[in-house]
């Protein structure tokens, strides 16, 4: 199916905005610096949502933030998905990914949420229905030499370093996400290995 909706996961209010758990919306962020986006909030989808035509094309995407905490995305995608009558496969899922580091991302169809409370919530709220997902690495406390728990490190703005390698994989997700929506898992992929280098 061709995806219609994408959904940045993320905390909302400003003071989450730079944090490692919010990197997902980074992506939007980058893109309204090219794009004129005009973000609605739709209390009753506890959600933010604009749409956007990639320029070059005639193809409108959903842009959704959730209005929600991340352990409560679910509540976010299920509204979103019911009422606008979108299957569960027509959507993208973008988040942070503590078991990528800084700078790298997978692209994949369902799979396990890997502990992350954010996907589990999305999981939850379709049943088994599967969904594409963005990971986008953040780094484990424990590979980046840290002692601080995960709880305390996803919710801290990563350092400068683990920052400038997030925001280059960011840009090229955010320059080439009308393509990567299109390919499948694998293609995507190899296609993101281009934005790592």
């Amino acid at each position: 199916m061709i995806t219609k909706c994408i959904i940045a996961l993320g905390n909302p209010g400003k003071e989450f905005s730079g944090t490692r758990h919010n990197v997902a919306q980074w992506v939007f962020s980058e893109i309204g610096r090219h794009s004129e986006l005009s973000w609605e909030i739709k209390q009753k989808l506890f959600a933010e949502i604009c749409y956007w035509v990639p320029n070059g094309t005639r193809q409108k995407l959903m842009l959704v933030k959730p209005c929600v905490f991340m352990n409560e995305s679910g509540k976010t995608v299920n509204s979103v998905r019911a009422y606008f009558g979108i299957n569960s496969d027509e959507i993208m899922v973008i988040h942070d990914e503590l078991d990528l580091l800084p700078g790298a991302a997978k692209i994949q169809l369902g799979g396990g949420a890997a502990g992350h409370n954010g996907v589990l919530d999305v999981y939850k709220s379709l049943g088994k229905q599967q969904f594409k997902r963005i990971r986008i690495g953040i780094g484990h406390p424990r590979s980046l030499g840290l002692k601080q728990s995960v709880s305390s490190f996803v919710l801290q703005r990563p350092a400068r370093d683990e920052e400038e390698a997030i925001e280059k994989i960011v840009k090229f997700c955010s320059s080439f996400l009308h393509e990567l929506v299109q390919m499948s898992a694998v293609e995507a992929n190899s296609y993101l290995q281009q934005g790592v280098k």
